[in-house]
């Protein structure tokens, strides 16, 4: 009786603790999402409320009319897209080369992609732009592009390795017996099972570019290429802070975040496991 009493009550607090978590977790973002539904003379109302008195889109349709926030997205997107085509195409080959072939330095160039990843990106930042400054990229996307894949290559490269690591070789020798090349094995054979891997490293760049800030701000100084999070900075002067268009814009940029992530949820799983099961 009493082993049941217990296990009830650790049901519960184990419940109260999920409960208490998730609140935690997605309490702000539920209280971003109603403030920014809600007029900007209620920002401050005392007591606040939970919910808006005044339901209004007004600060979304200010957002767009008054500021570039769609051109920060778009700066954005080109950004993300160009440092995932580049990270992705390069970390594969970089990765299927440590993972098959026997040269001199192979171990020694893995340890350095891996000690290069635990680095902190804060320490990459003056090396980068006086890089990007000699070659005349700085206040250019493409400059950032450059930047990013030097800051995401390395995990690309481990986390790719990792699970060419636990493909069998023996699919590879077949098709070289049928006739295949070593690059057309790879596309044919190897690339269909690394799916997986490549979404995982796809993500992962993904949600690192569309979220950083600190590059972005050194490496552009222009208002037309900014990116969105340096373009919600922009709207806190020294005169005025634009609650509105801050809690309206973080809304929006959240999207295609939380979207990316539920369409790829299952795949990610299945690339971080495969890629931990041998490294």
């Amino acid at each position: 009786m009493k082993m049941k009493i217990l296990n009830k009550l650790g049901r519960i607090a184990f419940y109260l603790c999920v409960i208490c978590l998730v609140i935690y977790s997605i309490g702000p973002i539920i209280w971003m999402l109603l403030s920014s539904l809600r007029p900007k003379v209620e920002f401050f109302t005392i007591p606040p409320t939970f919910f808006p008195k005044t339901w209004t889109l007004e600060n979304y349709y200010s957002l767009f009319r008054e500021t570039p926030f769609v051109q920060f997205l778009l700066n954005s997107m080109w950004v993300s897209i160009g440092a995932i085509l580049v990270s992705a195409v390069v970390g594969v080959m970089a990765a299927y080369s440590l993972a098959r072939f026997n040269y001199r330095g192979r171990n020694l160039f893995s340890i350095f992609s891996l000690f290069a990843y635990m680095l902190p990106s804060i320490l990459l930042v003056i090396p980068l732009y006086l890089l990007a400054v000699k070659i005349q990229l700085v206040n250019k996307l493409q400059g950032l592009v450059w930047a990013y894949v030097a800051l995401t290559m390395p995990y690309c490269i481990w986390t790719l390795r990792s699970f060419f690591a636990t493909l069998p070789t023996e699919l590879e020798e077949a098709s070289f017996i049928d006739g295949c090349g070593r690059v057309s094995a790879l596309i044919r054979v190897v690339l269909p099972m690394l799916i997986p891997a490549i979404i995982a490293v796809v993500v992962f760049t993904f949600q690192y570019v569309w979220n950083e800030y600190m590059f972005a701000l050194v490496f552009i100084t222009s208002d037309a290429n900014r990116t969105f999070p340096v373009g919600l900075e922009s709207f806190v002067t020294s005169y005025d802070v634009y609650w509105e268009w801050i809690l309206s814009g973080s809304i929006l940029v959240s999207i295609p975040a939380v979207i990316v992530f539920l369409l790829t949820q299952r795949s990610l799983i299945r690339g971080y496991g495969a890629g931990a099961i041998k490294g």
